[in-house]
């Protein structure tokens, strides 16, 4: 706190007075929990910028799951409907290790009650998983965790609110995967279904957007 109070708030006050008393972010960020993934570093951003939600395994329970869990849910419902957020971004990323404990079947966090109840969220992601036609070299695990961030975006649209905005084009919903070990992100191609670089001739200002 002490290295804070003496380099960092000196150069954050002054935005820090403008953001006192009202925030505009244009983006919702849904990520995990790991602390090795940074939300503002990868998207170069700063105070203001992004409407967080960070969770185990970056999941959305599905509307209507039989496992009851109302905190992503306000949080997207806040940010699309009170601070009128027109992009979320499922952002997933190696190694994770909630979906490690799906791909163990849950085996080694069964003594951990109430980490085993949210990843029964994850349960379509490991289904989609097993369904799916192993392709490329990636490992297991790799291809499970970029699943994952196509099943939440799908999960997203289970919501009849949100499906509506996104379909009248209201609302776009973006998916990224972070390699840890390059610190490269990859965006999906929903239309492959593909982690693809992200392009080159991206505006800086779109960094936030992830496009």
């Amino acid at each position: 706190m002490r290295e804070y109070h003496g380099s960092t708030a000196p150069l954050v006050r002054p935005i820090m007075a403008e953001l006192a008393f009202e925030q505009k972010p244009e983006h919702l960020f849904i990520t995990c929990v790991d602390s090795r993934v940074v939300p503002n570093t990868i998207t170069a951003s700063g105070p203001g910028d992004l409407f967080i939600n960070r969770n185990v395994g970056n999941l959305v329970p599905r509307y209507g799951s039989r496992t009851p869990d109302d905190s992503v849910a306000a949080t997207v419902e806040y940010a699309v409907d009170v601070l009128d957020i027109r992009t979320i971004t499922v952002c997933g990323h190696s190694n994770c290790g909630a979906m490690a404990a799906l791909l163990a079947g849950g085996r080694e966090v069964r003594h951990l009650t109430s980490l085993t109840r949210w990843l029964r969220h994850g349960l379509p992601s490991l289904t989609r998983f097993l369904d799916a036609e192993p392709s490329g070299d990636a490992p297991p695990l790799t291809r499970l965790c970029q699943i994952n961030v196509a099943q939440q975006l799908d999960n997203l649209l289970t919501y009849p609110w949100l499906r509506e905005r996104a379909e009248a084009g209201d609302l776009e919903l973006i998916g990224l995967f972070l390699d840890l070990e390059t610190a490269v992100v990859h965006v999906l191609d929903r239309s492959s279904g593909a982690f693809v670089p992200v392009p080159d001739d991206a505006p800086d200002e779109a960094s936030t957007n992830a496009s």
